[in-house]
């Protein structure tokens, strides 16, 4: 059928999508560089979407009869740079296979959407209200195609998602494939629709249905973009109700009372953390029991059906790990359900969700390594099952970026859990069954959202547009003195954070995940001539120079625990500083060059700790906590945050009384936000209004200024603030995401 010459076809797939009129792959909206010939391979691919085609198509499709060129060096080239822009994997395909000696197949589901009216006005929350005019079917890679393809071993790689979540924020889509085909034990059921339910700017996440399936509450960061609160919104009306007015912190995913009348969340703002409900139509907000927060991070809740008590996350024995428990209304009192002995550094229920008849609860549990698996745990007769084996939910996860340990969701028949998983090149959906078995993709259900009660409509997040966290550069007049320039410095289709300068400011080292996993990467000061530092594939990160710029120290992920680890700044000599089963993170070097300070919690707690280079000897310096330690340009002060608390301390470089020096700010969540100049302290306010700004503390004066504004996000929990050592210039990191709420409607 001919494409009428005033429109343009556009393909989405997974977290892409591909307008052909403007030829363009946008990845979560971003445009992706790419040559023509294989921009021209991936039309033709997604043209022919589950169809094997041969080499020879590819050559008439683009070279002409009369075009002489090396033909298989040429066309395997262009294969190559299409897989390398699509992340994709030759030996473990998620997009492209190849058919040996014949030719490739698109192996993912296509979704090629016509224009959609938003007619959700008409939406009376009727399941059986009849299909909006305006939607088509999303184009169906062929089942004997799909059924017929091999399985293939499984790679680890890191999950390079933004989710803020804000620690749990962006749900990953992949376009549904929708059609009549049978799967063992279920049935998959093609959608009448998918509409949209907001449309507004801003970040849209975690919807959930009323239990009447008339309307959603879900957490957005509103037109200010500044933070997130809940809304409640009427399908087929054109406006939310703003609940919540948060002033500091983050708030957790919204859940709905069984008789709809409430709606409870988690807060953390390192002061009220705890769990609250509120009138879904509005009015004060009331604390039910304080808990803990996981990473700082709130976790989810979940309401029991018959009212009387509710699913969440606590720590069942003081400063112990964080484990699902249930909270009774009546008696006031939490009874853990998950068991004690898992292994050391674990947590457990980031994916907190309640099955559908209420009788079982899934979540996660997640290692210290940032890897998770799913469990399984009956409230009746309790024993957690072990579902999935491979720890390869979210290893090397970062920013807020617990999305592959907190992403689950129950079928509407209770026989299987979906969830996001990065075991292959790009983070996609897979299902598992709730009896135990083998780990297939999901096909069915376009992202992880929330299912009307009757199971036949399906709320989710959707991203419409993404800026990945980049580096930014500003030079200054002086320490905390106006801004001369600023402007982006590194960027990618990953994930590009925590710049750290060289002594004589000449060099950057800073962490990347575009090989996958998180590494270090070295270049000029100018962003030119990258290089790839270290190649442990896994989590590496907070790389700090030593004084004289030879060496880099930072902080890696290996088994049970993270340790220090020194390499020199060519990439050579590699080796380990610290070691045991505790972790042992956040290095620096003192001015000397003869100590390295970190952060360490084999003492139950995190605490700063030196350890001298030259007899390995190891000393604690502070009791009440510590993270991210800093020597002061004379040698007598160690300057640090707490992981728990906001504010900036000190202590003496020997031991001694620890001070407070900047109160409540940066803020819970952000202790690597800050930055140690001679004069004074850089430090992000992400309570400023009207935007997060990074501020100045100046130490002759005690006084803090305004320097410089975000105009995006700051990537929370990882750091992302540095300055050279007379404050002229400072790195930072920042992003940007929006994505709406689409409701799926089936026709069974």
């Amino acid at each position: 059928m001919e494409t009428p010459t005033n429109t343009t076809r556009i393909w989405r797939f997974g977290v892409f999508e591909v307008d052909e009129r403007n030829a363009e792959l946008r990845r979560g909206g971003t445009p992706v560089k790419m040559r023509e010939q294989s921009f021209r391979i991936l039309v033709y691919l997604l043209e022919h979407a589950g169809e094997m085609v041969t080499r020879e198509e590819l050559r008439r499709v683009l070279w002409p009869s009369d075009t002489f060129v090396d033909f298989d060096h040429s066309l395997n080239t262009a294969v190559m740079k299409l897989r390398d822009a699509l992340g994709d994997s030759a030996d473990t395909p998620l997009y492209i296979e190849t058919v040996p000696k014949r030719g490739y197949r698109f192996i993912a589901p296509v979704t090629q959407p016509a224009i959609v009216r938003n007619e959700l006005a008409k939406f009376d929350g009727d399941p059986a209200s009849p299909a909006i005019e305006g939607t088509t079917e999303p184009r169906q890679v062929p089942e004997a195609t799909a059924h017929q393809r091999p399985g293939r071993p499984f790679t680890i790689v890191g999950l390079a998602v933004l989710i803020v979540f804000a620690a749990v924020g962006t749900v990953l889509v992949l376009r549904a494939r929708h059609g009549a085909a049978s799967r063992e034990g279920s049935q998959v059921r093609p959608a009448l629709r998918i509409v949209p339910v907001t449309t507004a700017p801003g970040d849209a996440i975690a919807p959930a249905f009323s239990p009447d399936g008339r309307e959603i509450a879900y957490a957005w960061d509103g037109p200010e973009r500044k933070r997130f609160d809940i809304y409640v919104q009427l399908l087929g009306a054109p406006l939310p109700l703003r609940l919540t007015y948060s002033k500091s912190g983050l708030l957790g995913p919204p859940t709905w009372s069984p008789d709809g009348r409430e709606i409870a969340f988690s807060r953390c703002d390192g002061k009220n953390d705890g769990v609250y409900v509120v009138p879904a139509l509005g009015g004060a907000e009331r604390k039910l029991t304080t808990v803990g927060c996981p990473g700082t991070n709130p976790g989810p809740v979940a309401w029991l059906p018959d009212g009387k008590g509710m699913l969440m996350i606590d720590q069942c024995t003081t400063a112990g790990p964080f484990r699902v428990v249930l909270f009774s209304f009546s008696a006031g009192e939490k009874q853990c359900l998950t068991r004690s002995d898992f292994p050391k550094g674990s947590d457990t229920g980031f994916g907190l969700m309640l099955s559908p008849d209420g009788r079982t609860v899934a979540f996660t549990l997640a290692s210290a390594t940032s890897c998770c698996d799913i469990y399984t745990v009956s409230l009746a007769s309790g024993g957690a099952r072990h579902l999935t084996t491979d720890d390869q939910l979210g290893c090397t996860t970062l920013i807020d970026f617990e999305l592959g340990c907190s992403a689950l969701m129950w079928t509407p028949d209770g026989k299987s859990i979906v969830f996001v998983s990065n075991r292959t090149t790009l983070p996609s959906l897979w299902r598992v069954a709730a009896n135990g078995g083998a780990v297939e993709r999901e096909t069915t259900y376009p992202a992880i959202g929330s299912f009307s009660n009757d199971g036949r409509r399906l709320v989710y997040s959707e991203q419409t547009s993404a800026e990945l966290p980049a580096i930014w550069r500003a030079y200054l007049a002086g320490a905390g003195g106006a801004v001369l320039t600023n402007r982006k410095l590194i960027n990618s289709q990953y994930p590009e954070m925590d710049a750290q300068s060289s002594p004589d400011g000449s060099r950057i080292v800073w962490i990347s995940i575009r090989t996958g996993f998180e590494e270090l990467w070295t270049s000029s000061a100018t962003g030119e001539n990258p290089s790839q530092l270290t190649r442990l594939n896994r989590y590496s990160g907070t790389p700090r120079w030593s004084p004289d710029g030879k060496w880099i120290a930072f902080d890696s992920y290996s088994g049970n625990s993270a340790q220090i680890f020194v390499v020199d700044a060519e990439g050579r000599n590699l080796h380990s500083i610290t070691g045991g089963a505790h972790d042992n993170v956040v290095p620096s070097w003192s001015r000397d060059g003869k100590w390295i300070y970190f952060a360490s919690d084999r003492t139950g707690s995190s605490q700063i700790w030196k350890r001298s280079l030259e007899s390995g000897a190891e000393v604690q310096l502070t009791k009440d906590g510590g993270l991210n330690p800093s020597e002061s340009y004379d040698g007598q002060t160690i300057y640090f945050s707490r992981f728990d608390r906001a504010g900036i301390w000190s202590i003496p470089a020997g031991g001694g009384r620890e001070s407070l020096v900047v109160a409540d700010k940066p803020q819970v969540g952000y202790w690597g936000h800050w930055a140690l100049t001679q004069d004074g302290l850089y430090l992000l306010n992400t309570d400023a209004e009207p935007r997060p700004t990074i501020e100045f503390y100046r130490f002759a004066t005690r006084r803090i200024s305004s320097v410089l504004t975000l105009e995006k996000q700051a990537a929370r929990q990882h750091p992302s603030l540095s300055a050279t050592a007379d404050g002229k210039t400072i790195y930072y990191t920042q992003y940007d995401r929006q994505s709406v709420i689409k409701l799926m409607e089936f026709s069974h």
